[in-house]
């Protein structure tokens, strides 16, 4: 057979093995469900992208455990796609599939692919606290991959939380949700960024860069590179710089021969402890930009796959124009302009940036939510 029937013979092969994890899984969730059904006042906090609970999962189980009396599960699985994570993902997805069917209240802050290959009973209440800010580059269902998946994703969500008003209609596409089940109240993680400061530091200045996920070996491979092109290029500094790389959870940790200066590392909790303390931002497209706009503080783009990432992705706003940040094809461009200009850029537009994305400056995001979830409980 050629090459255009192995090709289809592989699809083939693939949709009949979701197929069949489908069946699976929605029935497991069905024995679990029937044999016991949701336990009163259980409230599950579930997420498949970090061993721990992080962002708006830890400060809303923090105001569960404060102020109720909640039957509270956690449930935490870092997927990381190596073949050692595959197959610890079907294990992990039986324990959530179970503790799903136990709960009230099951609440998950990313892709979470058990949920989406079930006939969810309706008192087993969904909540999405998705874990990003903002609506710049597609996700879900605005993707344009989205109707090609064979088991529909982002689907079963009873409620999502979202930061901002404005926001709503990119997660009603993204999750093909009623509007009215969308309620913009803040997200919690974004409480313990409202009582940060800018926080000055002694000795070197500091660079943290957070480039975006792409997928497939070569998405990874194509991310790699532009980190190595930025950390060579980061070499015409001249002024002592600390240079922090922040990789994405689905992606490999390489082992590379650093300089002493550079730090890579993948963990959520410690970019939101380094932000206050750097002087400069740079991303291509993670709303990361948005969260540290807070800081007022420079925010520069790298972005030399931008025409591709268009076509491939999309945005839900005109980036450059939403952002209005210097943006860069060339890491040495970036390295030059930081090197010369940086210090002359006009912050206007990270203080407009700031404007439009926290409308919830109290404080009291967490307990906007946990109020509203308490209710439905």
């Amino acid at each position: 057979m050629g090459q255009g029937g192995d090709g289809v013979g592989r699809l083939n092969l693939k949709t009949l093995k979701l197929l069949l994890l489908r069946a699976g899984f929605n029935g497991l969730y069905q024995l679990f469900y029937w044999l016991g059904g949701p336990k009163q006042h259980r409230v599950t906090f579930a997420t498949m992208r970090s061993p721990e609970l992080t962002d708006n999962l830890k400060f809303l189980h923090a105001k569960f455990v404060e102020d109720s009396d909640m039957d509270l599960k956690v449930f935490c699985y870092h997927y990381d796609r190596t073949l050692k994570s595959k197959f610890g993902f079907l294990l992990a997805s039986v324990q959530a599939l179970r503790l799903l069917a136990r709960s009230e209240m099951f609440i998950i802050d990313d892709y979470f692919f058990p949920l989406y290959a079930i006939n969810k009973h309706p008192n087993n209440q969904v909540v999405q606290l998705w874990h990003a800010i903002g609506s710049l580059k597609h996700f879900g269902l605005s993707l344009p991959t989205a109707d090609d998946s064979v088991i529909k994703p982002h689907t079963n969500y009873d409620w999502v939380f979202i930061n901002s008003e404005v926001d709503k209609p990119a997660y009603v596409a993204a999750f093909d949700i009623q509007p009215d089940h969308v309620l913009a109240t803040g997200e919690p993680m974004m409480d313990a960024l409202m009582a940060q400061r800018p926080e000055p530091h002694a000795g070197a200045k500091r660079l943290l860069y957070s480039p975006t996920y792409r997928p497939d070996a070569n998405g990874e491979a194509q991310v790699l590179h532009y980190i190595h092109e930025l950390i060579t290029a980061s070499e015409q500094l001249k002024q002592p710089w600390e240079i922090y790389v922040s990789l994405h959870p689905y992606l490999s940790l390489p082992e590379w021969q650093l300089p002493t200066n550079v730090h890579i590392f993948q963990d959520a909790t410690r970019v939101k402890q380094l932000m206050p303390t750097i002087d400069v931002f740079v991303t291509d497209y993670s709303s990361l930009s948005l969260n540290f706009s807070y800081f007022e503080r420079p925010i520069l783009l790298f972005t030399p796959d931008y025409e591709q990432y268009m076509a491939k992705n999309g945005f839900y706003v005109d980036y450059y124009h939403y952002l209005g940040a210097p943006h860069f094809d060339e890491a040495g461009a970036l390295i030059s302009f930081i090197a010369h200009d940086l210090d002359q850029l006009d912050l206007s537009y990270v203080h407009e940036l700031k404007q439009k994305t926290f409308p919830h400056q109290d404080g009291h995001n967490a307990q906007r939510v946990f109020q509203f979830l308490m209710k439905q409980l």
